[in-house]
């Protein structure tokens, strides 16, 4: 798979970020303080004014116990620092997110005159709080008579947490949230909160996006779980650079009056897109910041260049269309394989390694799943590990990793036909994923001498539950009755039948044997394993390629070293030596051909198959004699899957093979037995739908 672009904006940025961009771009704005440990901050960092006081563990905000001074109390806590509101010289604003888990703290036997709250705000540098400025002023503005609005160097946004209802305050509950411009009494928007819920521990997260202009303030009630998190929020007035400097403080104002509570703040920490103006802007900075930034340039118009050198040369070998399956991510599969783990192993062949996949489902609010690029984008996949608990969603593949030395072209160029193959009797391609093993950073910036090396190819078919043909006819202690196989015998013929006759190109399997025909929970079967398929010449109806196979399977005419002629009949053979293995269990096609010349072939059937009906007995028949048919030596004496087809399910005579060869046993190079091996030996489980 090329890189993709995002993985080009990835290296970018990590470019961006090395040592020598730092000099360039300063980090962005922040600080942090968690006054539970003393120890991690210094004082000297914070402003205090009014009651405000560092006792303990905490910041206590107004008065620090209850009692006659816990009355009329008042105080702010800021930082002690300027803070970037917005740049004078390119008018950019700064984004900016806080939090800070506080307390408010009412005496329970007071707990009806409670009051009056406390505030996040920015104001004018350095902060000032205003005289008289207590009770339900909240620290942030005086208590002048006919004055509802500050201006000048008095300006504020603030966040209040509400305790006391006012006459100006909502009037349905004591308590609310509410965001303020230069008015505690004109909030420009308010949340109503229930009666007393302002009371313990909370956590507060206050946002503002430069590009929206909108300001959100969230509350956790971490003390109890009745209350759900609230929300209050505006969009400041345009343009947000007239209502404050260009450099704020920063800091929390708190405030009682007739009644009584404390204010207690536990952490805080603030994070600015926007850093401080810097003071040495000398000429010497100047020069280095020009040739750093040339440098910078250079490094990402090479950047640029290895991309475009990366894509082209790969995308010709692997981006082929694909068809029916999806291209999938190699993580997605690494995840739902736990990482290819030896306990995944579900099945090994001469081609490949099968592991069983899964792709968890995700709930609705989630992000997703395993799922988000696998077999359907759930695919997504969410990764998980092998000991999750899976849940009936949850959709289970077979992950079959091709082994070294195949060309991912080729196998590319395939993809798109055999993707496409649909039929009821055919396992279902579910998706691919091609992984180039030389994917790091030296070798994409080194394109012009990098070293092409072989991919790591993947095929991810569905998972059919109930174990291969092999294992049930030679392995099971339960016998299959002969209905059952006679069933199955069709399923193969009817997903021959699509592939050689109905696709177009044709497709040959070039590996049919018990190991790769799996059955469902009903006994219904299909055909898996297409990793050694081909698509076929449509005018010579021939294949030129190297003779692969399983013995005692692969046509005699195929069996020789380099390139071979594969067409239909080659198939046709394969498909007439798993006939005989279903009817005549355990007996080799020698010893069928022996009994068939001699008119005895019903005793070469399967004995555990004896005592049906006459019926079965001349299905019995017609399949052994069939088997013998397609597994003629001379494959121009074979008929095509789709005349032994007619011939079985229309129930017309039987040929005469002895009249078609010479009465001499046609030997079939030596098959002895059914073959135990499968490049898919495991099932693979039916698909989610």
């Amino acid at each position: 798979m090329a890189m993709g672009t995002a993985q080009l904006l990835l290296l970018l940025l990590a470019c961006l970020h090395c040592p020598l961009a730092a000099a360039v771009a300063p980090p962005p704005f922040s600080f942090s303080f968690d006054f539970t440990n003393t120890s991690s901050y210094r004082q000297d960092d914070l402003k205090f004014e009014g009651n405000a006081t560092v006792h303990g563990n905490l910041v206590d905000l107004t008065c620090n116990s209850f009692g006659k001074d816990s009355k009329d109390c008042v105080g702010r806590v800021s930082y002690a620092h300027r803070v970037p509101f917005y740049d004078n010289l390119t008018g950019e604003v700064a984004s900016f997110q806080t939090r800070f888990t506080f307390v408010i703290m009412l005496d329970n036997n007071t707990m009806n005159y409670k009051g009056d709250g406390m505030a996040f705000f920015l104001a004018y540098y350095p902060s000032t709080m205003p005289a008289t400025s207590g009770g339900g002023n909240l620290g942030l503005m005086s208590q002048v008579d006919g004055k509802r609005t500050t201006f000048g160097k008095d300006q504020f946004i603030a966040v209040e947490f509400d305790t006391y209802n006012n006459s100006y305050d909502p009037s349905t509950t004591f308590d609310h949230i509410g965001i303020d411009i230069n008015s505690v009494m004109d909030s420009v928007n308010t949340t109503r909160l229930p009666n007393f819920s302002l009371n313990g521990s909370m956590t507060a997260t206050v946002t503002f996006d430069n590009t929206s202009r909108m300001l959100i303030a969230d509350l956790r009630f971490d003390d109890n779980d009745n209350y759900r998190p609230v929300q209050v929020s505006t969009q400041l007035p345009h343009p947000v650079t007239t209502l404050l400097p260009d450099q704020v403080a920063v800091g929390f104002s708190a405030a009682t009056g007739s009644g009584m509570e404390l204010h207690q703040l536990l952490s805080w920490s603030f994070n600015s897109t926007l850093a401080p103006p810097r003071k040495d802007h000398d000429k010497k900075a100047a020069v280095v910041g020009w040739l750093i930034g040339g440098a910078m340039a250079l490094l990402v118009l090479w950047c640029i260049i290895s991309y475009f050198k990366w894509t082209r040369s790969t995308s010709q070998n692997f981006l082929a269309p694909s068809g029916g399956a999806r291209q999938l991510e190699y993580r997605v599969l690494a995840a739902a394989t736990d990482d290819f783990s030896e306990e995944r192993v579900i099945g090994q062949g001469a081609f490949g390694v099968v592991y069983r996949g899964t792709f968890f489902k995700v709930p609705s609010s989630g992000a997703p799943s395993r799922e988000s690029d696998g077999p359907s984008s759930t695919e997504s996949c969410a990764s998980s590990n092998s000991s999750s608990k899976e849940s009936a969603d949850d959709i289970e593949v077979a992950v079959k990793k091709i082994k070294n030395g195949t060309k991912g072209g080729d196998f590319l160029a395939e993809m798109n036909t055999i993707s496409e193959a649909k039929h009821k009797n055919l396992v279902k391609l579910k998706g691919w994923c091609c992984r180039e093993n030389n994917r790091n950073l030296l070798d994409f910036m080194c394109w012009c001498c990098r070293e092409k090396k072989d991919a790591e190819l993947f095929l991810v078919y569905e998972l059919v539950p109930n174990g291969n043909l092999y294992y049930h006819l030679s392995e099971s202690e339960q016998v299959i009755a002969w209905p059952t196989r006679y069933q199955i015998v069709k399923d193969i013929g009817s997903a021959l039948v699509y592939l050689h006759h109905e696709c177009e190109p044709y497709i040959l399997h070039r590996d049919i044997k018990p190991g790769n025909i799996l059955l469902d929970n009903k006994f219904n079967a299909k055909l898996a394993d297409f990793g050694l398929s081909r698509i076929g010449n449509q005018d010579n109806m021939t294949l030129m390629t190297t003779a692969i196979g399983t013995e005692g399977y692969i046509d005699p005419e195929c069996r020789k070293d380099g390139k071979v002629k594969f067409y239909p009949k080659s198939d046709v053979y394969s498909f007439g030596i798993v006939l005989l293995d279903i009817v005549c269990t355990g007996k080799s096609r020698e010893r069928v051909w022996e009994l068939y010349i001699r008119g005895k072939v019903m005793e070469a059937t399967d004995g555990r198959l004896h005592g049906g009906d006459d019926l079965d007995r001349r299905q019995m028949k017609s399949v052994a004699v069939l088997g013998l048919w397609c597994s003629l030596p001379d494959g121009a004496k074979r008929p095509t899957v789709r005349k032994a087809m007619e011939v079985l399910e229309r129930d017309e005579s039987l040929p005469d093979l002895n009249y078609r060869v010479n009465t001499s046993v046609p030997s079939a190079s030596g098959h002895q037995h059914i073959d135990t091996s499968s490049s898919d030996q495991q099932a693979f489980m039916s698909d989610e739908s």
